[in-house]
């Protein structure tokens, strides 16, 4: 069987098979799993304070496959959710369904939870460094930018500019509407 790019499974993969889970009989067409070369397969898996090492064997977008050594199979413990460490990524996962083949080597089936791998940090550009401060968080460039047309509807109201560009009087005009409006609502209360 030779190796082929999949698209669905975006890495070097065997041809994907359309299969139906044992526990849960899914037969959806276009429910893909894919087979992870043996290079690739390479994983941990932590359950509780205890890390084992495990060969992640297939791959679909709810889950994973792996085989676990006999070694490895007697310090399974159920009931809480799995960590898989699998090519850098760190994955909350649960296990869904066991096979113990003859062998003692143990076929987990695990749903994947959620993604706890650490985002890239932010690269920093030229003009970041030279400004000072790089903000994470949105709202705060958001304050600046309503500081900043706060500040233009303040000089555009200003007696001296405002009466050259004729919007001083209805700036001030729309002011005073707004508190007017502020107070009726106030005295209504």
């Amino acid at each position: 069987m030779r190796a082929v790019v999949s698209r669905r499974c975006g890495i070097w993969a065997f041809p994907p098979t359309l299969i139906a889970l044992s526990a849960m009989e899914t037969t959806e067409p276009g429910y893909f799993r894919c087979q992870v070369p043996n290079e690739l397969s390479n994983a941990h898996v932590r359950a509780g304070r205890r890390k084992f090492r495990a060969g992640v064997q297939e791959t679909s977008i709810d889950g994973y496959t792996i085989l676990v050594g006999p070694k490895e199979a007697r310090k399974l413990k159920v009931g809480k959710p799995w960590i898989l460490e699998h090519q850098g990524a760190s994955i909350e996962v649960h296990p869904q369904w066991f096979f113990n083949s003859p062998d003692g080597h143990v076929q987990i089936g695990l749903r994947r939870l959620r993604d706890l791998t650490p985002p890239e940090p932010i690269r920093r550009s030229l003009l970041v460094r030279m400004g000072g401060v790089r903000y994470a968080n949105p709202s705060v460039s958001a304050t600046a930018y309503g500081g900043f047309v706060l500040g233009l509807f303040l000089l555009l109201a200003l007696p001296g500019l405002g009466d050259r560009l004729g919007t001083s009087d209805r700036i001030q005009n729309t002011l005073r509407w707004v508190v007017g409006e502020v107070n009726k609502s106030i005295d209504q209360m």
